[in-house]
């Protein structure tokens, strides 16, 4: 293997027989590794500011005899280098162990007790390498997906998503039936676990849905798969466009039904109107779209809830609209509540 393939491991204690000690089984058992070591926690402090990005793994001592600790140093570690993995070394588990456990997985993912044995220091050095293997994976792949994404944003033509967009709210536009004046649009996307959903209208009838699409929408000639119960990849030409990157959009719908309902809830609340009076409740009907040439025929929406239709644009006519959306018990919205939720949901 070559020099530049080499993970570099970097052992941070003020006891150069530890230090030596940790090297030599590393090397022992790893042909692929280099090992930096440090005395104190300035040194290792300095090297990542020079050096954010070089390390693959970090074994840190807690304790220097004076001045901070390791324990003291993790928020400034994990500033200069976000991904890197961190595994505490302590021969002073009683005094530290309720510090260790409270930052456990926000700022290290393993700990060792000195003296270590070979067998636990090897099997956790390799535990801490995978981790930031798959960290750097996902990362890549994301890079390659938002450089995809932002090369079709940018181009002076309409990208494919943003063509679709605007034939779905074409299409939508001329459904005065179902919309009886025209789509109610919210003011802003909503967020659901940290991610915005692309919600594209809102009905004003008497019981409320919306139109949502799908991220796929940027890649038109795209094959869908996946489950309700798994991450949903995109795939174009057999290559892996989109992956990981939500989760699926089942799931979301649930938890858009529960965000909504609980605002619709609140709003009635603050104007008088009870829990108890459930004919005051409209449903929240999703529809989520896709292009006319994706291929979804391999989606498994078995115990897809309720709340949730997909369907391809060609599909999204009014009278499919219609009869989905109401096919739920009728209930009664009084015109005084309809108004109000839609003033005051969004």
């Amino acid at each position: 293997m070559t020099e530049i393939n080499k993970k570099i491991i970097a052992i941070t204690d003020d006891n150069s027989s530890v230090r030596m000690s940790i090297e030599r089984t590393t090397k022992k058992h790893f042909q692929d590794i280099d090992v930096l070591q440090f005395n104190n926690t300035i040194e290792i402090k300095k090297f990542l500011l020079n050096n954010p990005d070089k390390l693959d793994l970090l074994i840190l001592d807690i304790y220097f005899g004076f001045g901070e600790t390791g324990i003291d140093i993790l928020p400034h570690i994990k500033e200069l280098s976000p991904n890197l993995p961190i595994i505490l070394l302590s021969a002073m588990e009683k005094n530290y162990g309720s510090e260790i456990t409270n930052i456990a997985g926000d700022y290290i993912i393993d700990f060792i007790s000195k003296p270590a044995t070979e067998t636990e220091l090897i099997i956790k050095i390799k535990k801490a390498l995978s981790v930031k293997d798959d960290k750097t994976k996902t990362i890549e792949n994301l890079q390659k997906e938002n450089h995809l994404l932002t090369e079709m944003l940018n181009r002076a033509d309409k990208g494919a998503g943003q063509l679709f967009e605007d034939e779905v709210q074409n299409k939508l536009k001329s459904m005065t039936k179902v919309f009886m004046q025209y789509p109610y649009e919210p003011k802003e996307n909503i967020i659901i676990n940290g991610q915005q959903i692309d919600i594209i209208a809102f009905t004003a009838s008497p019981l409320p849905f919306e139109i949502m699409l799908f991220e796929a929408k940027y890649f038109p000639n795209a094959k869908i798969t996946g489950s309700i119960n798994d991450l949903t990849k995109v795939v174009t030409n057999n290559i892996e466009k989109v992956s990981t990157k939500r989760r699926n959009f089942f799931e979301q719908s649930e938890n858009q039904f529960k965000q909504v309902s609980k605002r619709i809830e609140k709003i009635l609340y603050d104007f008088k109107y009870t829990k108890k009076e459930e004919k005051f409740r409209p449903f929240i009907q999703n529809f989520i779209v896709f292009t006319d040439t994706t291929d979804i025929s391999q989606i498994q929406t078995k115990n897809a809830n309720k709340y949730t239709k997909i369907c391809k644009l060609k599909d999204l006519t009014q009278d499919f609209l219609i009869k989905t959306a109401f096919s739920i018990p009728k209930r009664i919205v009084d015109e005084k509540v309809k108004t109000i939720i839609l003033q005051n949901l969004f």
